[in-house]
């Protein structure tokens, strides 16, 4: 299927919070509040427009929504290390298996390694996110700031052993109110 990505627009803004409130519709391990989660994003003031993109098909039609937030992973809040998060990936079901989620983590990845980030953190599946080079934080010595199981809290190096000098614990956007 043939799909465009583009940075979202703050015109819409109400489009892309209602798929993401679509594709979470009937997921088991949600708090339901992705579309929400949004709105408080880009609020932020974190925030970074690059990072918050939407595909759509040919005939417009938004079908898949991506985004991420800047994070800091450090052993002391004074010392803290730059990398982004994952939060929310969503595409409409009737869309889902057609590349389009593949299509949004890969422009974001992309796009963070454009701009120096060091990696992506994500909470997910591990089938779905391994094949993008997702491990288990666990690996890197970055905990999660709330209880998951390890295979579920996840990063990918953007560059080979970025994280290297990456220890402790991971610290999220106020946004998510999580930490």
């Amino acid at each position: 299927m043939a799909i465009k990505l583009q940075t979202v627009l703050p015109s819409q803004y109400a489009t892309t919070a209602a798929v993401v409130e679509k594709a979470f519709t009937g997921i088991k391990y949600t708090d339901h509040d992705e579309h929400q989660l949004i709105g408080r994003l880009r609020k932020s003031p974190l925030y970074q427009p690059t990072f918050d993109v939407l595909a759509s098909t040919a005939a417009g039609e938004v079908v898949g929504f991506a985004m991420l937030s800047p994070a800091t992973v450090n052993r002391q809040p004074a010392t803290g290390k730059p990398l982004l998060v994952l939060a929310p990936l969503a595409v409409l079901p009737a869309y889902q298996a057609q590349g389009v989620g593949s299509a949004l983590v890969r422009e974001l990845e992309r796009r963070a390694h454009s701009a120096g980030y060091p990696a992506i953190s994500v909470l997910g599946d591990p089938n779905y996110y391994g094949r993008f080079g997702y491990t288990s934080a666990a690996d890197f010595g970055i905990t999660a700031p709330f209880e998951i199981p390890a295979e579920n809290f996840m990063l990918h190096e953007l560059d080979p052993h970025a994280l290297t000098h990456y220890h402790g614990k991971l610290h999220y956007d106020p946004a998510f109110g999580i930490n």
